[in-house]
């Protein structure tokens, strides 16, 4: 039975990768909205992406039995920002340095750790970091005119050093076994108004939103079997959005 760890498991992509992946593996969650708790099959873990000391001790209390697959998939939204009581201006030096905390620094202390501590060569193991579409494309920005959210230039910038960092561990990390990759999403369907949907939608090749579970399929594939002759690739579901 494999054992995963997924980083970022309380929001609505992270819940629905719990609840497939705890199915079929032994899985341990750790994020910022959740506690800790322990049984056979999830354990859950609360873990701060801020504090480095916290996922290096993290890492370390967990490598008796090593990872075979890292999924970072924590993130700061703007979402986040707002509810937070952070500005919505698009050039928040608050909102960019939280972000980039989270979303780039705090993905390169999970990758760092285990590395450290879960890294073994005789062993097939998986690295998935969850980017977006938005990393190397831009938003248009007329679509979320009058909305009570946006996507920041933060967000972007954060994503879109993942792609560097984990081309960077791909190629160095190939041939010790442990294989690197991306996956980057479109916009997923989540209790958005009919107006906003119907705008993203019309961008889309598929013309509607992703669920969850498309989502999860590159991620299921990526840690298969199957998959371990993939690396250093940025998978995208999005319906055909990067192809325009």
């Amino acid at each position: 039975m494999k054992k995963i760890c997924l980083i970022g498991g309380s929001g609505i992509l992270g819940k629905f990768f719990a609840k497939k992946l705890s199915k079929n593996c032994e899985l341990h969650v750790a994020d910022i909205g959740l506690k800790n708790s322990k049984n056979k099959k999830l354990n859950t873990y609360y873990l701060d992406l801020n504090d480095e000391k916290s996922i290096d001790e993290f890492f370390y209390k967990t490598k008796k039995k090593p990872f075979d697959v890292l999924i970072n998939n924590a993130a700061y939204t703007t979402e986040m920002a707002i509810k937070n009581n952070l500005s919505k201006n698009i050039f928040s030096t608050d909102v960019f340095n939280q972000t980039i905390d989270v979303n780039l620094k705090g993905i390169f202390f999970c990758c760092k750790s285990f590395i450290k501590y879960h890294h073994k060569k005789k062993i097939d193991q998986r690295v998935i970091n969850i980017g977006t579409m938005y990393a190397v494309h831009s938003p248009h920005h007329d679509i979320y005119k009058g909305e009570n959210f946006f996507s920041s230039i933060s967000y972007s910038v954060s994503k879109a050093g993942i792609i560097g960092m984990t081309n960077w561990l791909a190629t160095k990390y190939a041939k010790e076994n442990t294989n690197f990759n991306i996956v980057s999403p479109a916009g997923v369907i989540n209790k958005q108004n009919k107006t906003f949907i119907k705008k993203y939608s019309q961008l889309i090749p598929k013309k509607k939103m992703a669920t969850p579970n498309q989502i999860y399929s590159a991620i299921e594939f990526l840690i298969s079997k199957d998959a371990n002759y993939v690396v250093g690739q940025n998978l995208y579901v999005d319906g055909g959005f990067t192809s325009w």
